[in-house]
């Protein structure tokens, strides 16, 4: 049978009885293990152009300059986070989602936009300032009735 020391009287690690702790790193828990590498930077960064692309679909270039980076930033952070050389998978998806979503909503508002300046004046601007053949004062004149028909052009009652 073996004896126990009494209460107080243990030994410490490494002394009498205890082998001292194998050196080396140990493996974290299975739920808070993190990849190795980059960590979620590269996640992060899609979610927030996918967020800012969002916000800036409306001013279409925002809307398409962030969209554009944020997919590219997303699908590279998707990969590295399925390679498990990089973490934050569904940061990084939610990113991609998003980038897409305001890339889509900025070129359907432009196509509107466009479709809406073109059935107001704009095809004939471009007709007139294309004939005017770089003469200042004719391109000018142009302008001047494109804006005229805008201040003409009467806005939807509610």
């Amino acid at each position: 049978m073996t004896e126990y020391p009494p209460p107080g009287q243990y030994p410490s690690p490494g002394q009498g009885g205890y082998p001292p702790p194998p050196p080396g790193d140990y493996p974290a828990p299975p739920g808070e293990q993190r990849p190795q590498g980059q960590g979620r930077g590269l996640a992060i960064t899609a979610l927030v152009l996918g967020i800012l692309a969002i916000i800036s679909s409306p001013t279409l270039v925002g809307g398409v300059l962030f969209g554009l980076l944020g997919l590219i930033f997303g699908i590279i952070a998707v990969v590295k986070a399925r390679r498990g050389t990089a973490g934050g998978g569904a940061m990084a998806w939610v990113g991609l989602a998003l980038a897409a979503l305001g890339l889509i909503a900025a070129i359907a508002l432009g196509v509107v936009e466009g479709m809406w300046i073109v059935d107001h004046g704009g095809r004939t601007y471009w007709d007139c300032a294309q004939q005017a053949n770089g003469d200042q004062a004719k391109v000018q004149k142009c302008a001047d009735q494109f804006r005229s028909s805008f201040e003409n052009t009467p806005t939807p009652s509610r």
